[in-house]
């Protein structure tokens, strides 16, 4: 089945200082022109907090290849250093969630992952 487009993958990360690894991400996807104004960081705020805690990237992903695009920025992403513990956990809109770990994410894993998670069919025009 082929998503209606733009869809929003949601991205979280298992690691110690959640908060800055996502900010990170957001700044460095930020940097390429396909996704300038197209990222959102969110959360909630916890009990006694003035703010809120950042606790997912949202990503909107339009048609044209961009799911190849986001596939490499992750994985280039992933491969700088003191990033070699992360896992990303990347939601759909379908609630399908899948991780890609910092150690073992080549661009193809990625893009495959991502298909996945954003409902694409393997091998289908993003």
């Amino acid at each position: 089945m082929t998503p209606k487009w733009p869809v929003e993958a949601q991205i979280s990360v298992t690691e110690l200082d959640e908060r800055k690894q996502l900010e990170s991400l957001d700044s460095w996807l930020r940097l390429d022109s396909a996704f300038r104004g197209r990222t959102r960081l969110s959360g909630t705020p916890s009990e006694g907090d003035l703010g809120t805690a950042v606790e997912l990237l949202a990503v909107a992903i339009g048609s044209g290849g961009v799911i190849s695009v986001l596939a490499t920025s992750l994985s280039t992403w992933l491969q700088q250093p003191k990033k070699a513990d992360i896992i990303l956990k990347v939601t759909g809109p379908n609630g399908t969630t899948v991780e890609i770990d910092a150690k073992r994410a080549t661009p193809q894993e990625v893009t495959e992952l991502l298909n996945k998670t954003l409902g694409t069919e393997e091998g289908a025009t993003e």
